[in-house]
């Protein structure tokens, strides 16, 4: 009986511990803040490849009325490019990591700075 004993000990405690283990979850996205603290009515934004800015990954997006955008984005390198008729604004380079905020704050000045 003790020989029988041991190994079902054994597997016993292994299965407990197997049940006791969750799956890791994998996220491949993070999200982007963006804050301008002068925003024109008609100021639009773009997201282009690092890689390529020719190439928009995302449609002209629009800010909320408090001049906050905030968009989910695969990890990966990109350039922020925000337009308008009157305002000139700087191109940011920016990092999407996995499961993390990215944040750009445009100061008063337009230029965009990247956390």
């Amino acid at each position: 009986m003790t020989k029988l004993f041991k190994p079902v000990l054994a597997l016993s405690l292994l299965l407990v511990m197997m049940s006791g283990c969750k799956k890791d979850e994998f996220t491949t996205s993070g999200t982007l803040k963006v804050t301008f603290a002068n925003h024109p009515s008609d100021l639009t934004v773009v997201i282009t490849p690092a890689e390529n800015s020719q190439i928009a990954i995302t449609d002209w997006l629009n800010l909320d009325s408090k001049g906050t955008l905030i968009h989910d984005l695969n990890i990966g390198n990109y350039v922020l490019i925000s337009s308008s008729a009157t305002t000139y604004f700087s191109k940011v380079g920016f990092q999407i990591r996995a499961g993390k905020t990215t944040v750009i704050n445009f100061d008063e000045n337009n230029s965009g700075h990247a956390q």
